[in-house]
């Protein structure tokens, strides 16, 4: 029979072409962290082989972060310069998201409409919306929608044993190191560890005859079936990431992290600051808080365990200081390095297969003959109105919130500094910015002069 593409694919592609792929070239800017990104793409563009940058304090080394996207921008700049490198990097990351979002569904409830169900609401993941609009973290989601793209390779390497299987998922996975280091490191955990047990469970319920049937002593015997192929995986992978990234890693021992740790929001106890628990936690979730009992019911049932336990570690280390549980988990190191509204972003991702399933079967499955047998049509209208309302309503509010809470400070006038900065040999002396915020990446992108400020 002739495979036909996904219509709900297509559709997601294309609106989140025309909603995103629009909306950049307003919000993009003004993010968090866009312009230190395209900064690093600038020294990329001028000197690909130098490891050290100047014009930023007394200088650092790129080699602090991982290069692939801001590589990415700099080629692309050659063509239409920084700016035009960053938008188009943006529209293939909206691009890498919806489709690994679609491969990632697929894999997880092998139906190609529940999974076109999940990446069409995928386009309007306030998670993602806020990923993109409000913080700019372009690395951050290439790594995480690559990842997405690994995770079925990995799976039928570890199922079918068939070496093609194994060079794709190692080479996606190489492709999200050199994206975003944090992201392969803690999706080994998080991502690939469940993936591996789901395999498992999968490869024991090809031996009986319903899922119930699986053992404890059933799943062992597979695991210890597939071992060989897990472990070298896991060899492989491991090899290849720290292969990838040597530099990150030689300048991170030379370099360790010292300083005081930066306040960050996603640190603080959400019922003590609550603007720190709805930009870091209710946005992110979104919609999904209202289906997380759907959610925690699916993935703790048998075949899906691992990735119950997964959501809900990624849950609770994403409440931040909310309550000590994260700092246990962590240490106090980790805990006042990372960021921890990715560990909010990893759980929403990874329910977005099943908030896919809950569409599908509440559009056109059993949910909806269950709820209008029992309360009638309307009430089913009802309330697929006041879920779909909720969605827009979040997204809507998320794009909006740099309007009412602004994260930069209003677009400087670059070209007249800029000019300043480049005549009369002004580049010889160091300069210091007030009030500029993240733009100082952009002015610093634009001239020889050097700072006395470094932020990263």
């Amino acid at each position: 029979m002739k495979e036909t593409s996904n219509k709900y694919l297509i559709a997601a592609i294309l609106l989140a072409l025309a909603f995103h792929g629009s909306s950049i070239f307003f919000t993009l800017e003004t993010t968090y962290d866009a312009l230190i990104h395209l900064f690093f793409a600038d020294h990329y563009a001028n000197s690909w082989f130098e490891p050290w940058n100047y014009e930023w304090y007394t200088g650092f080394t790129v080699q602090s972060y991982p290069p692939l996207v801001h590589q990415s921008i700099g080629l692309l700049s050659m063509i239409g310069g920084l700016k035009f490198g960053m938008f188009s990097v943006a529209l293939i990351a909206i691009v890498l998201f919806v489709t690994g979002t679609y491969r990632f569904s697929l894999m997880m409830t092998a139906n190609k409409t529940v999974a076109g169900y999940a990446c069409v609401l995928a386009v309007f993941s306030s998670s993602f919306v806020e990923t993109l609009h409000i913080f700019g973290q372009l690395p951050s989601i290439v790594g995480v929608s690559v990842l997405m793209h690994a995770l079925p390779e990995i799976y039928l390497w570890l199922k079918t044993g068939k070496k093609w299987y194994l060079a794709t998922s190692l080479s996606l996975i190489a492709v999200t190191v050199t994206s975003h280091h944090v992201t392969p490191i803690f999706g080994m955990v998080f991502f690939i560890f469940p993936l591996i047990g789901m395999v498992i469970m999968d490869v024991s319920r090809e031996q009986v005859n319903t899922m119930k049937e699986v053992t404890f002593k059933l799943f062992l015997n597979s695991f210890f079936k597939l071992f060989k192929r897990i472990v070298s995986f896991g060899m492989l992978s491991l090899v290849l990431i720290i292969g990838c990234i040597f530099p990150y890693w030689l300048n991170s021992k030379a370099n360790p992290i010292t300083q005081v740790p930066i306040p960050h929001g996603s640190r603080d106890n959400f019922l003590e600051i609550t603007s720190s628990g709805l930009v870091f936690f209710l946005i992110p979730w979104g919609i999904l808080l209202v289906l997380l009992p759907y959610i925690f019911y699916r993935y703790y049932s048998k075949r899906y365990l691992f990735f119950g336990l997964s959501v809900t570690i990624c849950t609770i280390l994403g409440t931040g200081g909310t309550t000590p549980i994260p700092l246990k988990i962590l240490g106090e190191t980790a805990f006042n390095i990372l960021t921890l509204d990715r560990f909010t972003l990893w759980a929403s991702i990874l329910s977005i297969p099943l908030m896919g399933e809950f569409a599908y079967r509440f559009v056109e499955g059993d949910l909806k003959e269950l709820i209008q047998s029992k309360f009638g049509a309307v009430y089913h209208r009802i309330i697929g109105g006041i879920l779909a309302g909720l969605m827009v309503f979040m997204v809507v509010f998320t794009m909006s919130l740099n309007y009412f809470r602004p994260s930069q400070p209003q677009k400087i006038k670059m070209l007249p500094i800029v000019n300043f900065l480049n005549q009369d040999d002004h580049d010889k002396w160091r300069f210091l910015t007030l009030g500029f915020g993240d733009q100082m990446a952009w002015l610093s992108a634009q001239t020889n002069a050097m700072t006395i400020i470094f932020i990263f």
